[in-house]
């Protein structure tokens, strides 16, 4: 069994439920027309937007743009992309979650633009991609080719509820990003000023807990300097002592504020699938979380009269940085798809500052390429994020990328919860990731990755 099988072995079974006919060739085809999975059904217009501004340009002329809604995801099952490959039925241009490339790049899903910069674009694939921030372009890469362009990108922070910090007795030149950021003891501290208990013991009023929302392991783990793959050694690093530190946040919170309580407070104020406007911090039930630049419309539309704003993340020691990550997503060639100019034409302007333009004004998260960031083609609510992208990476480029997200995301349930420990829960996902990285021996990740990278405007 080679490695392509070994990790396509188990999408495949689920792919089989799948109907060849959801995903089906349909409709008009040939080199001028470009078959497009794009962003979900509320986003259409954002896409309908793009190809009108397209079809608009000269190379745009006589060309037949079809959308339909097949949106990426989000997590490592890749069965809808998966069937329509092996049954011949994938579109031309997929938008896809970023951080998922290097490992359907490694199972053969993807095809590399490394050559169509070459053959229609008059400088070298390094100069082209300049364009681009370059911890998107690194999680694009893999062995030395890149399979897509980077469409957008975004960053953590904490998101919070100035009336309910003000009610608490809280000082907000605390949380003020140009003034302050904060630590994880004075985080805590405000947490408990803000929890309110009833005479059963429920929470009625809730400070924070680091594992909701965008809580991830991730999340907190860039900043305590816990690496998922050492480049030197060429071997996974997920039950390194950094590691550990990571789940003994959550599980030291959790002792303070009990998983199963935490629990049943979302389950009162903002209960699974509840509409977007029912939400604890809209409420004033929720004081913090964590969350990013794409929140931003939401607040608007939802609570537009609300204090709502941002912060960094919290760090250990005052006088260190704040560090945070950035996912985002992009637009891939499914292997099978009809490769064109017409096609490299469609994904540059999609993809580059022209599409950009018009999209991300419209989402709230910021671009990925540089001169749409030079430009302040994003909400202006987003600004704080583009000060934290010099400070931030992507996840990890891997041909396991995937597979270790949805490990860190299982365990970081379990610690909080208590059915595991700290210590299990690393040896846990080093046990299931390594034997599937040995597959990929001698893989480096790009030298660029985790380097800072260039963001016009940033400080």
């Amino acid at each position: 069994m080679d490695r392509r099988e070994f990790l396509v072995g188990a999408g495949v079974v689920t792919a089989a439920a799948f109907t060849a006919s959801s995903c089906a060739r349909s409709g008009p085809t040939g080199d001028h027309v470009i078959r497009y999975w794009g962003m979900g059904a509320s986003d259409t217009d954002k896409d309908e937007a793009v190809r009108e501004a397209f079809l608009a340009t000269e190379e745009g002329q006589g060309m037949q743009i079809v959308i339909d809604q097949v949106p990426s995801s989000g997590v490592a099952d890749m069965s809808q992309i998966i069937t329509a490959v092996r049954g011949g039925t994938a579109p031309d241009l997929w938008w896809m979650d970023r951080f998922n490339a290097v490992q359907n790049a490694s199972i053969g899903l993807l095809e590399p633009i490394d050559p169509l910069i070459e053959e229609y674009e008059d400088v070298s694939p390094e100069e082209f991609k300049r364009q681009w921030i370059q911890f998107a372009i690194d999680e694009l890469t893999y062995d030395g080719q890149t399979y897509g362009l980077p469409t957008s990108t975004d960053a953590r922070g904490l998101l919070y509820n100035e009336n309910v910090l003000l009610e608490s007795g809280i000082d907000l030149d605390m949380f003020d990003p140009e003034q302050h950021v904060i630590t994880w003891d004075e985080l805590r501290e405000v947490a408990r000023r803000i929890t309110q208990v009833d005479s059963r013991g429920n929470y009625e009023r809730f400070g924070f807990a680091p594992w909701i929302d965008e809580g991830w392991a991730y999340t907190w783990g860039f900043g305590l300097n816990a690496q998922v793959y050492d480049n030197a050694t060429a071997t996974i690093t997920l039950d390194s002592p950094e590691w550990v530190s990571v789940f003994e946040l959550f599980a030291d919170w959790a002792e303070e504020f009990p998983y199963a309580s935490v629990d049943a407070f979302y389950a009162t104020y903002q209960p699974p699938n509840s509409p977007p406007s029912q939400s604890a911090l809209f409420s004033g039930r929720l004081g913090m979380t964590t969350s990013g630049p794409w929140a931003i419309q939401g607040n608007e539309k939802y609570a537009p009269d609300l204090p709502l704003s941002f912060t960094w993340l919290p760090v250990t020691h005052a006088d260190e940085p704040s560090r945070t990550w950035s996912g985002g997503q992009s637009l891939v060639i499914p292997k099978g798809a009809n490769v064109t100019k017409n096609l490299w034409e469609y994904l540059k302007f999609h993809a580059g500052y022209p599409g950009q333009s018009i999209i991300q004004p419209l989402l709230g998260n910021l671009p990925t390429n540089l001169r749409a960031i030079e430009e302040d083609a994003f909400n202006p609510k987003a600004e704080l994020f583009r000060q934290m992208l010099p400070n931030s990476t992507s996840r990890p480029p891997l041909p396991v990328g995937s597979a270790a997200w949805d490990a860190l995301a299982r365990t970081r349930g379990s610690v909080a919860l208590g059915s595991m420990s700290p210590t299990e829960a690393a040896q846990s996902n080093q046990a299931l990731i390594a034997p599937k990285m040995e597959l990929f021996a001698g893989y480096t990740m790009p030298e660029t990755y985790g380097t800072p990278s260039e963001v016009p405007g940033a400080q």
